[in-house]
C-alpha cells in the first residue's frame, strides 16, 4: 500500500470517528420542541432568595419570559408566578383580563416558528445613592431597581435582541417571604 493511500485511509476514518460523534450528540440531545405547558422556561424562584433583591429579579424575569408556542398570551407568564405575587400584581395575575389586550404583533410569528422570549432581570446599583439595588422601607417593603434585557431564543439556537428595560419593582414582606406587588417601566430600549 502506497503512502498515499495511508494518509487517505487515516483521514477518512478521521471523518467516520467525527460523522458517529455528531449522530450521537443529534441523537442524545433532546427534543427541539418548547417546553410543555404549565412550565416556566426554566425561571424559577429559587428558596435561597429570600432577600428582596433576589425576588424582584426572579420574578421579573419569569413574566418578562414568554413562549408564544404554549402561551395564548404574555398574562399566562403572569399568572405562572401568582404565588410570588401580592397587591396589585397577585390581582392581575388571578384573572385574565377582559377585553383581553392587544395581541403584540410578533405573537403569532414566534409561536409557529417555536421561538422564546427570555428575560433575564439584574439589579441596578446606579439607581440609589448607597450603591445598593433595594430601597428598604423597614422591614417590611422593599423597591428594588432592576434591569430587563430579552432576546427572542429561535429554534436554530440564534438570537435576537428584542427589549431591554429599566425599572421599580415594589415587595412586600408576607408570611411567606418576600412577594411582588407592583412595578413600574422606567425606560425602554434595545
Amino acid at each position: 500500500m502506497s503512502r498515499q493511500a495511508g494518509i487517505v485511509f487515516a483521514c477518512l476514518g478521521i471523518v467516520g470517528v467525527i460523522a458517529v460523534a455528531a449522530v450521537i450528540v443529534f441523537v442524545f440531545r433532546g427534543p427541539d420542541t418548547p417546553p410543555p405547558p404549565g412550565t416556566d422556561a426554566g425561571i424559577a424562584i429559587d428558596p435561597s432568595a429570600t432577600d428582596p433583591v433576589g425576588v424582584a429579579t426572579s420574578v421579573m424575569s419569569a413574566v418578562y419570559t414568554w413562549q408564544p408556542a404554549v402561551q395564548d398570551s404574555p398574562w399566562d407568564a403572569l399568572h405562572a408566578q401568582r404565588d410570588n405575587l401580592t397587591g396589585p400584581m397577585a390581582t392581575a395575575a388571578a384573572t385574565p383580563p377582559d377585553p383581553a389586550p392587544q395581541p403584540i404583533p410578533e405573537w403569532s410569528a414566534w409561536a409557529r416558528s417555536g421561538d422564546i422570549v427570555t428575560a433575564v432581570a439584574q439589579p441596578d446599583t446606579s439607581v440609589y445613592t448607597d450603591g445598593t439595588a433595594a430601597e428598604m422601607d423597614g422591614d417590611t417593603q422593599a423597591t428594588v431597581a432592576v434591569t430587563i434585557d430579552r432576546v427572542v431564543q429561535h429554534r436554530s439556537g440564534e438570537t435576537t435582541p428584542f427589549t431591554g428595560y429599566t425599572g421599580a419593582v415594589d415587595l412586600e414582606r408576607t408570611d411567606d417571604g418576600w412577594k411582588v406587588a407592583n412595578y413600574r417601566l422606567a425606560s425602554a430600549g434595545l
